[in-house]
């Protein structure tokens, strides 16, 4: 059986396009990352913009994961109950050089008064102290400075991370579509 140059197209086509669609989606997403130092106008995403995705993350993490809010309402009443009772008992039972130990009446009365001023009517964590304690830029204050403070390096190793294989699908699906296109090339040149 001979393969005839009209054959050859079913495999070459598929092939060309399949390698294609591998380089092309391989050099995007290096293209995220590289070059670090602007080169020919062109410098990667990430290296260009950390600030600004700095910034971005910083406000997505307050606005919509932990702020202020989400903090207070995670507070574990049992947990800070037990810290104000360590609280009272460090120092031999001294509170502001008061000895409260041997007086449990006055003891349980303080940790009444503590725990009036730290827990509201439903059960969490005062809104009034949270918000006196943590303001709503911290949260996104705390991301931006960190992700500012990574090396490129350290980021490209972050989202890579991140985003697991979802990075070499992406890769292999540009193979995959490219392989297909050639197909119909390949059918369509008929």
């Amino acid at each position: 059986m001979t393969i005839t140059v009209h054959s050859l197209r079913f495999f070459i086509f598929p092939a060309v396009g399949s390698l294609l669609g591998f380089i092309t989606n391989f050099i995007a997403i290096k293209l995220l990352f590289h070059p670090r130092k602007k080169i020919l106008g062109i410098q990667g995403l990430l290296p260009k913009r950390q600030s600004e995705i700095a910034s971005r993350a910083g406000s997505i993490v307050n606005d919509h994961l932990v702020n202020s809010e989400e903090i207070r309402m995670r507070i574990d009443k049992e947990k800070l109950l037990a810290a104000i009772d360590r609280f009272l008992e460090k120092d031999g039972g001294k509170v502001l050089g008061i000895p409260i130990a041997s007086l449990s009446f006055m003891r349980g009365t303080l940790k009444q008064i503590i725990v009036s001023l730290l827990i509201d009517k439903d059960g969490y964590f005062s809104r009034r102290i949270i918000e006196s304690v943590i303001d709503e830029g911290m949260v996104s204050g705390i991301v931006e400075q960190k992700i500012n403070s990574f090396d490129t390096d350290l980021l490209e190793r972050l989202v890579k991370k991140a985003s697991g294989p979802e990075i070499n699908f992406i890769i292999l699906t540009g193979a995959i579509l490219g392989f297909l296109i050639g197909m119909a090339e390949a059918f369509l040149a008929i």
